[in-house]
């Protein structure tokens, strides 16, 4: 028989015992009649811009940031990250039970959560909506978050049957998961997007127009969606009658508006037409001494995309150096970013990872690579011509939001300027456009950002593995595959021996210019002094309005 120990990990019981005993203060009662009776008069209406469409509203296909903020408003999954970026429950009634092993989770539910139709969320909707990602029907490109689970992987690859993934519901409100090996970070997965539940009957009562606009969805989050189709470039949420919590939830709508010009949502704020709105570069320069500006680094990079495919100029090792070394970090942080961003010379952002020995930051103990040097970046392009010519062009793939296209620019100019016989071709289309554009391999340069999925370096070097679905650029290097493999297998238990993994890992990205990284992005905004509650997150969404109220 096995034994079981209730809870998490240390710091993640903590922080849940503490969320749902109310000791910080977010969610007590208390604090809610207060805010309730502080805004008895006011309408509740939140006025908010985004940066761009919705992609997708389907939990097992999203992949962008802004995406994932409209899927926590309408979804909810077993946990969630509060205001104060630690995990709580969610539709989890109690914290995991975790067999002694670390093998073995089990998740009960709450029974009074329900589907926007009536019916209830059960066990059955989390295996449902697990299994669609890992069928190797689906493609989906998360699946490698799954791979963990119990022979997830061998499905994926067409190697086992669907009915042998390691969940199952032994009752519709309790959920075992079964690992493959132990992962700390389990739990924060567990709290994102990818991993919330759907209801199998209706999803397929719906099939291919799942999720294409509001009446082909089903919530059960603290928001519904309105006015909203593919493609929309204005929707809104309203409280969810439906949900748990729904008298915990004080916002009655959130009227959403994609802006893509900063200069627009600054006039918008100023007109009183937006509530909050996102900042970058010289506006966000401008409002520092603003006392409605809120500045937060992410764990986020963004970063150049080179496609290695074979065949392509940048196959070329000695052309990537060249251009990662004719790149000015700074510049782009100080002039075009202009938004507290920090250049950024590694793939691993500062804060995901530390020392299990030392403590110390592992972006502080792997220093920074291919920083600006215009003498080595001409050493390298002399060397490149030899392989693909004296003139080249290559082409430069951006979303149509105001930062990329900037940033675009100056990637442009930079190049021609500094690498004489190079021409940078840009093209920018709209953000759901950029990203299949990467997928399909349709660019020779890319500007790209990541956010972590959980607090583990593998969800970063995931961009860069052999079979990766996020690895776009087609890099290959067996030693740096065999390094991550490594970490995730016959290492996955052994703290210090991952850590000099993932050190070892990224020093050969940069042998090979693998990519170019350019900053660790902060975020922006103005939020008016009426809004309270408004949490933003170093994982998954921006933005959850569940806690908003607005006061007078």
């Amino acid at each position: 028989m096995k034994k079981w120990k209730l809870g998490l990990s240390l710091v993640i019981t903590a922080s849940i015992l503490a969320a749902c005993g109310g000791s910080n203060g977010k969610d007590t009662a208390a604090t809610k009649e207060s805010d309730t009776t502080k805004s008895a008069n006011v309408a509740q209406v939140l006025r908010a811009s985004v940066p761009a469409e919705i992609t997708t509203l389907d939990t097992t296909k999203a992949t962008d940031r802004n995406t994932f903020t409209v899927i926590e408003q309408i979804f909810e999954g077993l946990y969630r990250f509060n205001g104060d970026n630690e995990l709580e429950l969610a539709l989890a009634k109690e914290p995991a039970k975790i067999s002694d092993d670390g093998l073995t989770y089990t998740f009960k539910l709450k029974e009074d959560a329900k589907w926007s139709n009536g019916e209830p969320v059960t066990a059955n909707d989390f295996v449902y909506a697990w299994s669609k990602i890992v069928n190797p029907d689906s493609a989906a490109p998360n699946a490698y978050l799954f791979a963990n689970i119990k022979n997830a992987k061998a499905i994926t690859a067409g190697e086992k049957e669907l009915a042998e993934l390691g969940v199952k519901a032994t009752s519709d409100y309790e959920l075992e998961v079964n690992l493959e090996l132990p992962q700390p970070s389990f739990l924060s997965l567990v709290a994102i997007g990818w991993f919330y539940p759907q209801n199998q009957k209706f999803v397929e009562e719906q099939g291919e127009a799942y999720a294409m606009d509001t009446s082909k969805i089903l919530y059960n989050g603290p928001f519904t969606l309105t006015d909203w189709k593919d493609g929309a470039t204005n929707w809104s949420y309203e409280k969810n009658k439906s949900y748990h919590d729904q008298k915990n939830v004080s916002l009655d709508k959130v009227d959403i508006s994609v802006v893509k010009e900063t200069s627009t949502g600054v006039q918008l704020y100023e007109a009183n037409e937006l509530d909050v709105t996102t900042l970058v570069g010289d506006y966000a320069k401008e409002n520092e001494d603003n006392p409605d500006l809120v500045r937060k680094q992410e764990l986020a990079l963004q970063y150049l995309s080179y496609n290695t495919v074979e065949g392509s100029p940048l196959a070329n090792t000695h052309l990537r150096k060249a251009l990662s070394l004719a790149i000015d970090r700074s510049a782009i942080t100080d002039n075009i970013v202009a938004n507290g961003s920090d250049p950024l010379g590694g793939l691993i952002p500062t804060k995901l990872a530390k020392n299990p020995e030392s403590g110390e930051d592992f972006r502080k103990e792997n220093g920074s690579f291919l920083d600006y040097d215009l003498k080595e970046a001409k050493k390298e392009w002399d060397l490149a011509k030899k392989d693909v010519g004296e003139q080249l062009e290559l082409e430069l793939v951006t979303s149509d939001d105001a930062m990329e296209k900037k940033l675009g620019e100056y990637i442009q100019s930079t190049i021609s300027e500094n690498l004489k016989g190079i021409t940078i071709k840009i093209r920018s289309v709209p953000k759901n456009v950029a990203l299949e554009e990467r997928r399909a391999g349709n660019f020779d340069l890319a500007t790209a950002g990541w956010i972590a999925g959980d607090i583990d370096p593998t969800g970063f070097f995931v961009l860069f593995e052999t079979d990766g679905a996020y690895n776009y650029g087609k890099y290959k290097n067996d030693k740096f595959q065999q390094l991550i493999t490594d970490s995730k297998t016959i290492d996955a238990n052994n703290p210090e021996k991952r850590y000099e993994k993932f050190l070892a890992a990224e020093k050969i990205l940069f042998e090979d210019a693998a990519f170019e990284p350019l900053y660790q992005r902060t975020t922006n905004y103005l939020q008016r002094s009426t809004v309270k509650g408004l949490e933003s997150h170093l994982l998954g969404s921006d933005f959850t309005f569940r806690n908003v109220t607005i006061s007078k």
